[in-house]
């Protein structure tokens, strides 16, 4: 795959994402009716009118890729539900909320054991270089617990 089609793909899914938060920003000011979720849906739709435009640019500067890849890349980004989850609409009593924040909670505990085992080992690496240099110098036995006492013949 070439450099052209992931930036095409990057462009066409940019303006899915724009289409999305903008659909999504109309059904909140249905529900809400505050004029912020109008400025953030004039805002998305823009933004994937620019990405469009942009896209259509770049495709023509660049016919060796043409509409088909940005047909291809474009289907690969289409949602089946376009609307947000009840935790991102404020309902704060939804079991959605708990299991997202299990969901946190696991990958927090993952990436915290990962830093320690990367930690450790390095650690370990440390020591293990530290007493080969001291074997090195002469001040111990390879396997022996006197590291800093000099070998006698």
């Amino acid at each position: 795959m070439s450099l052209r089609f992931f930036h095409i793909l990057f462009i066409t899914l940019s303006a899915l994402m724009c289409l999305v938060v903008g659909l999504w920003a109309l059904d909140a000011y249905r529900t809400d009716g505050s004029t912020s979720w109008v400025a953030l849906m004039v805002l998305a739709f823009g933004g994937g009118g620019f990405l469009v435009a942009y896209g259509n640019r770049f495709l023509e500067k660049t016919r060796k890729l043409g509409v088909a890849g940005l047909l291809i890349a474009g289907s690969l980004g289409l949602p089946s539900d376009l609307l947000a989850c009840t935790v991102c609409l404020g309902n704060t009593d939804s079991l959605l909320r708990d299991g997202m924040n299990m969901g946190i909670l696991a990958l927090l505990g993952f990436a915290m054991f990962m830093i320690v085992s990367f930690a450790a080992f390095f650690i370990y690496l440390w020591r293990r270089s530290r007493h080969a240099a001291a074997v090195a110098a002469g001040f111990g036995r390879p396997g022996s617990d006197n590291e800093g006492e000099p070998v006698h013949a």
